[in-house]
């Protein structure tokens, strides 16, 4: 008996010594580094979030006043418990837990010698010999990476992400965590279907790793949208990038959602909410490359000396959807035909796009309104108290057929309705709303894509030329409603009204 004490003794003083000098090793270690201790975090919050679900509302009436705000409780509580989860395990737990906005710039940072050691392993040089300044404390940290200020040795200012050390070894492993904790799920509520979200990080990560691929995305948009000259997209400094260390201009202006910066810089919030509008209807619509992580970190906003409009500076092009022409087409005539409340053609191109027999869910997901509103006219007013109620109330209610609806559309679909739901959050923040401009915006994008590819299918060019004096037309009709709206809501335009009752009455 001693004798095997002693051997078990001796085994753990071994196995305690190796992981000492292992650990001694390594410029930085956290529980989080190993395995087991991720996945016991991951499976204790999984099971308490079941748990409170299951108890809680056990006997709580679906669809009752009680039953919503119980509910709410509970999400709250979830929301925590996951929050907590993921700050503790960090890397693709914070990517793909996008509704808890506070992780969006302000995650868990890397310590400042763990990131120059990054840095000098990467571009294989001492970092005094690239920046002749390097600020300690990051701009902002996210899930994946966090940005220091620097200065070049050339004296220009630039922005150096740089990825956080552990997370590229770490996220197959989360991944696989992810799916299981997953299927323990739909053991528990079979109706709810989120395998999806799995299959998009597998899909997702890799690329969003690759730093390379984001400055690639940078330029891309840079020449995809040059036609916008409020968009700033900032420049990369490919002799000092790799796939962990992005080095790019250093371009300074305030959070989209900051209200009180732009009240400070004098900037209309208004125009900022049109000039997202347009860019993110060319981006989908007429080129079908988007980008999908328009989160208020990754948008600044600033008001130029001499000019009348705010420029938008977009960050972070690691995550992109390239639609399909067929699924963009479609989408441009489900646009059009939600725009014009025109209901055969939104069951036509909704079950086109996947969404079968619950078209009526799926438009209503997509315009975050209600049924009635849809067929009235989205464009026909903004979104009531009452109706806000009534959406959050359905949201609940319709939960497993929401979860069918995202399982059974095409996965390009997943990005652009996340896309969708953060620019609402912006327009939000700001308590703006997608008006008529906003619709304006689509129509003419979808107009203008629809005519361009009609043409590349015309067999002469007398049918080019009448499909381009189409677009025309339809443009220009679009541009006197534009007016027409714009007179109506006008100073002068009140002016007119008044002095027109005024000389009624003197007349009278």
């Amino acid at each position: 008996m001693v004798r095997a004490s002693f051997r078990l003794v001796s085994l753990l003083t071994a196995g305690m010594a190796t992981s000492g000098c292992v650990i001694y090793g390594a410029r930085s270690w956290d529980p989080s580094d190993f395995g087991v201790v991720r996945i016991s975090r991951a499976v204790l919050t999984t099971a308490a979030v079941i748990w409170d679900y299951l108890v809680t509302l056990r006997n709580v009436p679906p669809g009752s006043e009680e039953y919503e705000v119980v509910m709410s409780q509970v999400h709250a509580r979830c929301a925590r418990r996951l929050l907590d989860l993921c700050c503790a395990n960090r890397g693709t737990y914070i990517k793909y837990t996008r509704t808890l906005s506070v992780l969006h710039s302000q995650a868990p940072a890397t310590p400042l010698p763990d990131v120059l050691h990054i840095i000098q392993e990467e571009l294989r040089t001492e970092t005094s010999d690239l920046f002749a300044q390097f600020e300690e404390t990051p701009l902002g940290a996210a899930s994946l990476a966090q940005v220091h200020r620097a200065v070049l040795r050339d004296g220009r200012m630039v922005a150096v992400k740089v990825q956080h050390p552990k997370v590229r070894e770490q996220s197959s492993q989360d991944i696989m965590i992810m799916e299981v904790l997953l299927q323990a799920v739909k053991k528990v509520f079979p109706q709810f279907e989120f395998m999806w979200l799995v299959e998009e990080a597998k899909k997702n990560l890799p690329r969003e790793l690759d730093f390379l691929n984001e400055a690639r995305n940078a330029e891309k948009m840079t020449a995809m949208v040059h036609r916008f000259p409020f968009l700033k997209i900032p420049k990369i400094h490919w002799d000092v990038s790799t796939e962990r260390v992005l080095v790019m201009e250093y371009m300074e202006g305030g959070q989209v959602n900051d209200l009180r910066y732009m009240e400070r810089n004098h900037i209309d919030v208004n125009q900022v909410s049109r000039a997202l509008g347009k860019l993110y209807s060319e981006m989908i619509f007429v080129h079908g490359f988007v980008h999908c992580d328009p989160h208020p970190g990754n948008v600044l906003v600033r008001q130029t000396k001499g000019s009348r409009s705010p420029e938008i500076i977009l960050l972070d092009h690691g995550l992109y959807q390239e639609l399909t022409d067929n699924f963009r087409l479609n989408y441009c005539h489900l646009w059009q035909a939600l725009i014009s409340a025109d209901m055969t053609a939104i069951r036509i191109y909704s079950q086109r796009l996947g969404a079968g027999e619950l078209y009526a869910l799926f438009a209503c997901v997509l315009t975050a309104r209600s049924w009635d509103s849809v067929t009235r006219g989205i464009d026909r007013g903004a979104v009531s108290a009452e109706e806000a109620k009534e959406i959050r109330s359905n949201a609940a209610a319709y939960l497993p057929q929401i979860s069918q609806l995202l399982s059974s559309v095409p996965r390009q679909m997943l990005l652009l309705l996340k896309t969708n739901d953060l620019l609402r959050g912006i327009e939000t923040a700001l308590h703006t709303d997608a008006g008529a401009s906003s619709f304006l915006s689509m129509s003419r994008c979808c107009v203008r894509a629809l005519a361009r590819h009609r043409r590349m299918m015309a067999s002469s060019l007398w049918s080019s030329a009448r499909i381009s004096m189409s677009e025309l037309l339809r443009l220009g009709q679009l541009q006197l409603y534009e007016l027409f709206l714009w007179t109506r809501s006008s100073l002068v335009s009140r002016w007119l009204i008044y002095f027109v009752y005024w000389i009624s009455y003197s007349l009278y």
